[in-house]
């Protein structure tokens, strides 16, 4: 398997699905900027210790500020042997060019 590079565009219609699982892996001081609507925060240098609590039939979809962190975060999944995994192409910086909506974190 390999990660998949999902646009803002093609990110945005999936936020309703309830298989889905969004996640923050930006540090606490970058949520100043808001998180996208029903992702979950979990900081990237908790993410291995952490991992095996998240819920493992779920669509896993990363984010952080520029989508560099993020690629990180989805090759660590499949690593661990998920098989849906994506990172937001661009991250939160690309989602708000595109003017989608962000939430107070």
């Amino acid at each position: 398997m390999s990660l998949k590079h999902l646009t803002p565009d093609e990110l945005q219609p999936l936020l309703n699905d309830p298989s889905l699982l969004l996640i923050d892996i930006r540090n606490d001081h970058e949520l100043v900027s808001g998180i996208l609507p029903g992702a979950m925060h979990l900081p990237l240098g908790h993410l291995a210790t952490m991992f095996d609590q998240l819920p493992q039939d779920k669509k896993i979809v990363f984010y952080c500020r520029s989508g560099v962190r993020s690629i990180s975060a989805g090759e660590f999944a499949l690593a661990q042997g998920c098989h849906d995994v994506s990172h937001l192409a661009g991250g939160i910086l690309a989602w708000a060019q595109h003017g989608l909506p962000i939430e107070p974190a």
